[in-house]
């Protein structure tokens, strides 16, 4: 008996170093692996940042809010995983921590995580302005009510499934009332829909492309966080512009860039008069949809006007502009029209031409004209 016992001593000894040596191994395997992660994100940021060299953007310090996010990372606690038990044909369903991915083709590790990291900080980010302005619905995390992002694998699927044509990306919203403040129970719809191609994923599911574009996927998303603020046209595009040229650098979304970014297509349009208008800023404040998109056709960028009036009161302002955005989204919120709204943004100018006259001047400050009636 004493001998057997001997044994067993003997024999937990030997493992116990073979047990700390697979440990040893583990942590070395996963050591590798993180920083093998560090090494790629650090990639991807230098080649961002050559990229927009190249595009001939320059980095333009420009006044933000104090408590403005400069760059928003993602979050370390973003997590993905595969849903088990869906219907036979029905596809395929990942979840992270505030996104539901309803996918017809299966999407292979790196895609999941690929997706599901720039999801989370595209959010990450509408819940750091939320911290300034009155985003309610990125207020918090959204647990058991996930956003709903729609992967389609190929444009042919995408167009078919409802996509507007030559788009990226799309939103999809519908509500069970209109008027007044909107409420989580009014909405019928609520998805974005993006297709693999604008993720750099091809059609089995990898990634074949770590350098895109994330303006269109930024973009949407950025409707879906906005929408109980039921903004009117202009806000409602001009606050998915903004976000969505907020560039991707490695794995953070960085807004000092931003303005850079907007500066820079800003520059371009007015370069070929697209920013020579026939309406006044103070329409712009109500005019609907039918009628700026009806511009764009024309060659009269109201999509550029709308990023530009967002960056105008979040950066060329000063604190009144912030505080003048903080009170027009909030009166929003508390159910008043777009045209009682739009005086909380004109009351610091005194007047909707003094308005005007000092838009104008602040973008000819940043070498943009930009022109609109006087009378």
């Amino acid at each position: 008996m004493k001998r057997i016992f001997h044994l067993l001593i003997a024999l937990l000894v030997a493992l116990g170093p073979m047990q700390a040596m697979g440990d040893t191994g583990r942590d070395r395997s996963s050591n590798r692996a993180g920083k093998e992660k560090e090494r790629n994100v650090r990639k991807a940021a230098s080649r961002k940042k050559k990229e927009l060299r190249e595009m001939g953007v320059k980095n333009v310090r420009v006044k933000s809010p104090g408590d403005w996010p400069r760059s928003v990372s993602v979050p370390k606690d973003t997590e993905v995983q595969e849903m088990a038990g869906g219907a036979p044909g029905a596809g395929f369903t990942y979840v992270s921590n505030n996104f539901a991915f309803v996918s017809k083709a299966k999407l292979q590790p790196e895609a999941q995580k690929t997706v599901a990291r720039l999801c989370e900080c595209a959010y990450a980010a509408c819940k750091a302005i939320a911290e300034v302005l009155p985003v309610p619905r990125s207020s918090a995390d959204r647990g058991e009510k996930k956003f709903i992002v729609e992967l389609q694998p190929g444009m042919e699927e995408y167009y078919a499934a409802g996509g507007p044509t030559n788009s990226a990306g799309v939103f999809l919203g519908a509500y069970r009332k209109t008027g007044g403040p909107l409420k989580e129970a009014d909405i019928a719809i609520d998805k974005v829909m993006i297709p693999f191609p604008s993720l750099g994923i091809g059609r089995s599911g990898k990634v074949e492309r770590e350098d895109i574009d994330t303006h269109a996927l930024v973009h949407e998303l950025t409707h879906q966080q906005f929408l109980l603020n039921s903004l009117p046209i202009w806000a409602n595009e001009g606050w998915a512009e903004y976000v969505g040229y907020v560039p991707y650098v490695g794995e953070d979304l960085d807004f000092d860039r931003g303005f850079s970014l907007i500066l820079h297509a800003a520059r371009q349009r007015a370069e070929h008069g697209a920013l020579d208008f026939d309406f006044k800023l103070e329409e712009f404040f109500t005019m609907n949809q039918q009628t700026m998109y009806g511009y764009m056709p024309q060659g009269k960028d109201t999509y550029m006007l709308s990023v530009m009036t967002v960056a105008f009161f979040v950066h060329l302002d000063g604190k009144k502009g912030v505080d003048a955005m903080k009170a027009y989204l909030q009166a929003l919120l508390d159910g008043k029209s777009p045209e009682d709204a739009a005086q909380e943004l004109i009351k610091p100018h005194r007047t909707a031409a003094r308005l005007q006259q000092d838009f104008i001047r602040a973008w000819k400050s940043k070498k943009v004209k930009v022109s609109f009636p006087k009378k």
